[in-house]
């Protein structure tokens, strides 16, 4: 494992501790109906398990492939996305088809790739189109999952290709990925990430 990995490890431990003990504190403090402050620790261990849940989520997932939900990758990457810096004034629809077939893909990989793709959406929104939002859409057949981030408002593409997408291409690179990003008719940037099912790559392997 990277240095970087062990020291994230090293940290996650260090923070779950941390909130073991403020739960513990928490608990010596009386039932949160025994007072104001035990209800207020109870309230930031919640949001903090929620966070840690969240951080956990972030170092560079390289696990063996495996069934995965794009549903629960986007709403993952979605609560992650809302943490974004740069694009935390940048609210996100979702509209996705919850019959949309799984994909063979680590579902952590999944998530960061619904994450990237988010980001190469955002990235065109100027300051004041930002509160404008994007839109994020799914679906699927029996071949092909398609995810679609598009702004809600008219932006600039601009010369390069989002570096994000050139990421997601290599870390879903095994799931027969493509990748693109195009402005539409109406002039908006929509980020487009097409992956094979998990039937559709079975049936590759087997030749068929």
């Amino acid at each position: 494992m990277s240095v970087t990995g062990n020291v994230l490890r090293g940290l996650n431990h260090a923070f779950s501790n941390r909130l073991s003990s403020l739960g513990a504190v928490g608990a010596g403090l009386g039932a949160p109906e025994d007072g104001p402050v035990g209800a207020q620790v109870d309230a930031e261990a919640e949001r903090l398990e929620r966070l840690l849940r969240l951080y956990r989520l972030l170092p560079f997932a390289s696990g063996v492939p495996e069934q995965a939900q794009v549903t629960y990758a986007a709403d993952d990457a979605l609560a992650l996305f809302q943490y974004h810096l740069a694009f935390r004034d940048v609210p996100c629809e979702v509209d996705g088809d919850p019959t949309t077939p799984p994909v063979l893909l680590n579902p952590a990989t999944l998530m960061q790739a619904v994450l990237l793709l988010l980001c190469a959406a955002a990235r065109h929104l100027g300051e004041e189109t930002m509160p404008e939002g994007i839109r994020l859409r799914y679906e699927g057949n029996a071949d092909a999952v398609e995810l679609v981030a598009e702004t809600n408002a008219v932006a600039s593409l601009g010369g390069d290709e989002p570096p994000e997408l050139r990421a997601l291409r290599w870390i879903a690179r095994d799931a027969a990925v493509e990748a693109a990003v195009a402005v539409t008719p109406r002039g908006t940037v929509r980020a487009t990430l097409r992956l094979g099912t998990l039937a559709f790559l079975r049936r590759r392997e087997r030749g068929g």
